[in-house]
């Protein structure tokens, strides 16, 4: 199990939900309420973008918001990508 190590120094579990939850949060920011199975496909992407990242004690949440922000523009989402860092 990957931990994620947040910006207070609390570990949690890594879940792919809510990395999907949060890139539809973006979605529906931006009026795109259709993307459930976009988020899910994305979300995948993205832990394959933090991978090179994670160390022994785990990864930073910051890296994987920038992960997200990084995939959303990449897959040309950079309305959700705004979204997903002002949000």
């Amino acid at each position: 199990m990957i931990q994620v190590i947040q910006r207070d120094g609390e570990i949690t579990d890594f879940t792919l939900t809510k990395i999907s939850d949060a890139i539809m949060r973006a979605f529906l920011a931006t009026d795109r309420r259709d993307g459930h199975d976009e988020a899910d496909l994305l979300a995948l992407r993205v832990t394959a973008d933090f991978q090179e990242r994670i160390t022994e004690e785990g990864v930073l949440a910051s890296d994987i918001q920038e992960s997200v922000r990084r995939v959303l523009l990449q897959a040309g989402y950079e309305e959700a990508a705004r979204a997903y860092i002002g949000g």
